[in-house]
């Protein structure tokens, strides 16, 4: 069920919680069938809430980060890794011409409400992304599956095929991202739209759904049918919404939460000194930049992005408020990736220069505009409005006047896809898997004159793109995406910001929570020592 926000204390009463909070590890009474020690919960302390449990809906970390609790996938990433293991699928192998994909399927597993996962389970979920009559609103779908897919065939009940239009490179990485979860079909007949089946999540994965209070927590609790023996180590997962960074520490080191993603920089330091507290990290697989609305008739011009471009200096603000958890970026993909540009367009810090395209851009004194800053702390703006002001200040010293703007996240994330609201924003990328279809082919895969985020327009790269998907050799793929990242860099529809580690603090006795490139941590793996 969701809920309205009614406030901790009174949402801990709700759930029958007794308060004995020691060290960090909450006890419980009542149990689940099966589970002989007493019960624990791990609680969870994230930066912003989700915008639907219904993941291919959505691209809001903070709604994956609890969907990948909740469901599983035919594919996953190991932990802490992106190398492939299977999930729902045991096995797969496909075609010589690349067309058909065969998937075996691990048997005995059900879902929450004790339907049968099995390869018609399957189907259903492919061909209701597949027979959208608004595929926009799957944005996975539309960006990597929706021009390849033909059709799901049931082999026998544990083995699926999927049969494609064309080859498409990265589609086993691409199943690694929970967008592509196992809903029961079940629960897609008892909440037919994606709204209502977005408050109704049910999957087969460790954990089931309890409950959700909005920008409060979500509830749920351990499966003792799921599949991998043993898991999950705790008994109930609450994942709880504090929005305010330095709040959030706060409550981690009152022992209120367990664990906390997204601190203060500076909070880092003084958690490496706490004794009761420990930090890990999550890889560097992220990205942020600022984005231009290239169907605004400002930032058509390139030389006023060049402008804007040239006027930031990004080397003093990842210096001065990244803490030494960043580097700056010279391209959209992280280091580490393969098909990243070797000699990538240099976006220098030249004030002077920008100065001198405003004048030739027919704008000497500059010009003032919206800028939208995001809401919430993310690995790659670790705090938004403070980043988002570093900017405008910079802009400033050359004359462009930004207007400091933002909204909540969920609308936020919506209207950068789907209107045309926002000249300039500030967006990034956490990235899903180890495929540079996930960076590329998401971001430019097309054009769109209703979608700032799709406002850039160049069939070059488009193309590029498009035929790596279908390029088997992973050499060649890499020089397609390489040629299309300095294609862009000319271009500069996007401003690439930094790359940054992401700090997890902890509670002292935590164990098991291994930081995931895709920031979505299996939680099923943490215990208390």
């Amino acid at each position: 069920m969701v809920r309205a926000p009614q406030g901790w204390r009174r949402v801990a009463t709700s759930l029958g919680i007794v308060a004995a909070l020691i060290a960090g590890v909450l006890f419980v009474p009542g149990s689940v069938t099966g589970w002989a020690a007493a019960p624990v919960t791990f609680i969870w302390g994230k930066s912003g809430d989700a915008d639907s449990l219904d993941s291919p809906t959505s691209t809001n970390g903070e709604a994956y980060e609890v969907t990948t609790q909740i469901f599983n996938i035919l594919v996953r990433a190991v932990p802490g890794k992106t190398d492939i293991e299977p999930d729902l699928a045991t096995s797969w192998s496909v075609s010589p011409d690349g067309l058909v994909w065969t998937f075996k399927l691990r048997q005995g597993v059900t879902f929450h409400d004790g339907t049968p996962f099995n390869a018609e389970a399957v189907k259903i979920n492919w061909d209701r992304w597949a027979n959208s009559h608004n595929p926009a609103l799957y944005q996975y779908w539309d960006s990597f599956m929706n021009d390849y897919f033909q059709e799901a065939k049931v082999v026998d009940p544990y083995t699926i095929q999927i049969v494609l239009k064309k080859p498409n490179s990265p589609m086993l990485q691409n199943l690694t991202i929970i967008s592509f979860q196992m809903t029961s079909p079940a629960s897609m007949k008892q909440y037919p739209t994606p709204e209502t089946l977005g408050l109704h999540p049910v999957g087969t994965g460790p954990f089931k759904f309890v409950d959700w209070v909005r920008d409060d927590h979500v509830t749920l609790v351990a499966n003792p049918n799921f599949f991998r023996k043993g898991l999950p180590k705790v008994q109930r997962l609450i994942e709880r919404v504090i929005k305010d960074n330095s709040a959030r520490f706060l409550a981690l080191k009152s022992g209120e939460i367990s664990a906390m993603e997204l601190p203060n920089t500076d909070d880092v330091k003084v958690a490496q000194s706490d004794p009761n507290l420990k930090v890990g990290y999550r890889p560097p697989f992220n990205t942020s930049w600022l984005a231009f609305n290239t169907n605004d008739p400002l930032f058509k011009d390139i030389r006023i992005r060049q402008a804007v471009a040239y006027a930031i200096n990004r080397q003093a603000i990842v210096q001065g408020l990244y803490s030494g958890l960043g580097e700056v970026a010279t391209q959209f993909m992280p280091p580490g990736m393969w098909g990243r540009a070797s000699s990538p367009p240099a976006i220098p810090y030249d004030p002077a220069k920008s100065k001198q395209l405003l004048a030739e851009a027919g704008y000497p004194n500059g010009f003032s505009f919206n800028f939208w800053y995001i809401p919430v702390s993310r690995p790659y703006f670790p705090n938004g409005k403070e980043i988002g002001t570093a900017i405008a200040s910079d802009l400033g010293k050359v004359g462009i006047r930004a207007n400091l703007l933002t909204e909540d996240w969920a609308t936020f994330l919506k209207d950068e896809r789907q209107t045309n609201k926002m000249p300039m924003y500030m967006g990034g990328w956490i990235g899903d898997n180890g495929d540079p279809d996930d960076w590329l082919g998401f971001f430019f895969p097309k054009y769109d004159a209703t979608s700032a985020s799709l406002s850039y327009n160049n069939p070059a790269v488009f193309d590029l793109i498009n035929r790596a998907k279908v390029e088997t050799s992973q050499a060649k793929r890499a020089q397609m995406y390489a040629q299309a990242t300095t294609l862009i860099l000319k271009d500069l529809p996007r401003i690439p910001i930094a790359h940054a580690r992401g700090p997890l603090l902890m509670r002292k006795n935590v164990e098991g929570l291994i930081g995931q490139p895709d920031a979505n941590e299996y939680m099923e793996l943490v215990y208390f020592k």
